[in-house]
C-alpha cells in the first residue's frame, strides 16, 4: 500500500543541485499518523520529497515504541525535535498548594494554577530550569533546537511585578532563563519564541538572550487566502492577514531573520476537523500554500515546518489521497526566490 501512495504522490527530488532555499523543511505529527507504515509510510514521503525534520506528538516519550521511532528516524538521516506545549510540566501544578507565589496572578489578585507561572517569581523559575535541564539530558533534539511553548492559550500574570509585560514580554522572560539552563548541559542550543495567539505580537520591552528564535505561527488566519491578501480575516476573528504581517515584521526587529521559522497549519486536518473524528477531508489550496512560501521567503524566511495531523491511516483509507501532502513537500524542497 506505501509503494502505491508514493507513487501516486509524483514523488521526486529536484534535478537542480542548487541547496534548497528553504534550509529546515519540516512536518509536525500525531502519534497516530506515524504508527501504520504499511498504508501510509511517512518516513518515506519524507525521503522521497525533501523532507528532514520531524517531530511527533501525543506518546510517551520514553515509551519503547517511540523511542524506536525516534531512532529510527534518526539512522534515516532525519533531525528529530520535540515541539509541544511545556508550561504544565515545567511548572507542575501540584507545587500550587504549597507555592501559589509560583503560579501566575488573575486580574483580580488571585493566584491560579492555571496557564502559565509568574515570571518574576526567582524560586518559580529556578524549578523551571531545573525541569528543562531533566528533560534536555533524556530527549536531546538532533538540531540542538528546543520548544518549550508557554500553556496553550493561557492566561498571563497580572501581578504588580509583571502587570507592565505584555504577553510575548512574558513568555520571553522564561525562554531567557531557559535558554541559560539549556546550554550548561547543550552548548550548542537553541530555542523556540512562539510567536502564537496572545504572544504573536512582538515583545514590547524584554530583549532574547543568544540563541532564541522566532517561531510565527498565525493560528488564527485563513487557508483559503494567502497572506499576501492583507484584508483577509477569518470569520469571528479579530486579525487580518495584514495585522500578522505587521506582527510577524514587529517581530523580526526582535529575532533575526536567519534563524526565524514558521510553524504553519497547512496540512492541519485535526484543526479543520475541530479536533473531532472521524476527521474531514483536507481543503487544499495549492496557490494559497505557494503565495504564502513567497511571502515567508521575502522577509528572509528560511526554516518552515508544519502540522499534518490526523493525516494517518484512517485518512488513506478514507481519501485516498496525499496530493496535499507532496505539493507541500515539493513546495519547499522546489522553491526558487524571484
Amino acid at each position: 500500500m506505501s509503494v502505491l501512495l508514493l507513487a501516486s504522490c509524483g514523488a521526486g527530488r529536484s534535478s537542480d543541485n542548487d541547496a534548497p532555499f528553504f534550509q529546515m523543511r519540516g512536518i509536525v505529527l500525531a502519534w497516530d499518523d506515524i504508527s501504520d507504515p504499511v498504508t501510509i509510510d511517512w518516513l518515506s514521503i519524507m525521503h522521497e520529497n525533501g523532507l528532514n525534520t520531524i517531530s511527533v506528538f501525543g506518546k510517551d516519550y520514553t515509551s519503547e515504541e517511540y523511542l524506536a521511532f525516534k531512532q529510527k528516524c534518526i539512522d534515516e538521516g532525519f533531525d528529530f525535535e520535540y515541539e509541544e506545549h511545556a508550561m504544565s510540566w515545567l511548572l507542575p501544578r501540584d507545587l500550587f498548594e504549597t507555592y501559589p507565589e509560583y503560579f501566575r496572578m488573575d486580574k483580580n489578585g488571585v493566584r491560579q494554577p492555571d496557564g502559565n507561572g509568574c515570571p518574576s517569581s526567582e524560586e518559580g523559575l529556578e524549578v523551571i530550569m531545573s525541569n528543562v535541564r531533566a528533560f534536555a539530558q533524556k530527549h536531546t533534539p538532533t538540531n540542538h533546537k528546543y520548544y518549550t511553548w508557554l500553556y496553550d492559550g493561557g492566561d498571563i500574570c497580572h501581578c504588580e511585578k509583571c502587570k507592565g509585560y505584555n504577553a510575548s514580554d512574558q513568555g520571553l522572560i522564561f525562554e531567557n532563563h531557559i535558554i541559560k539552563a539549556l546550554r550548561e548541559y547543550d552548548p550548542e542550543a537553541t530555542l523556540a519564541h512562539l510567536a502564537y495567539s496572545n504572544t504573536t505580537p512582538a515583545p514590547s520591552v524584554v530583549k532574547p538572550e543568544e540563541g532564541i528564535f522566532l517561531e510565527f505561527a498565525p493560528f488564527y488566519r485563513r487557508w483559503d487566502k494567502p497572506l499576501s491578501d492583507r484584508d483577509a480575516i477569518r470569520d469571528g476573528e479579530y486579525w487580518t492577514h495584514g495585522d500578522y504581517l505587521d506582527m510577524l515584521e514587529a517581530n523580526l526587529k526582535v529575532f533575526p531573520a536567519e534563524t526565524a521559522q514558521v510553524l504553519e497549519y497547512w496540512l492541519d486536518v485535526s484543526q479543520r476537523s475541530g479536533w473531532k473524528k472521524p476527521q474531514v477531508k483536507l481543503d487544499w489550496h495549492k496557490d494559497v500554500y505557494l503565495d504564502d512560501l513567497k511571502t515567508y521567503a521575502s522577509y528572509g524566511i528560511k526554516n518552515i515546518t508544519c502540522y499534518g495531523a490526523w493525516i494517518d491511516p484512517y485518512y488513506v483509507k478514507t481519501y485516498k489521497d496525499l496530493t496535499c501532502v507532496t505539493d507541500y513537500c515539493q513546495g519547499l524542497l522546489n522553491y526558487k526566490p524571484e
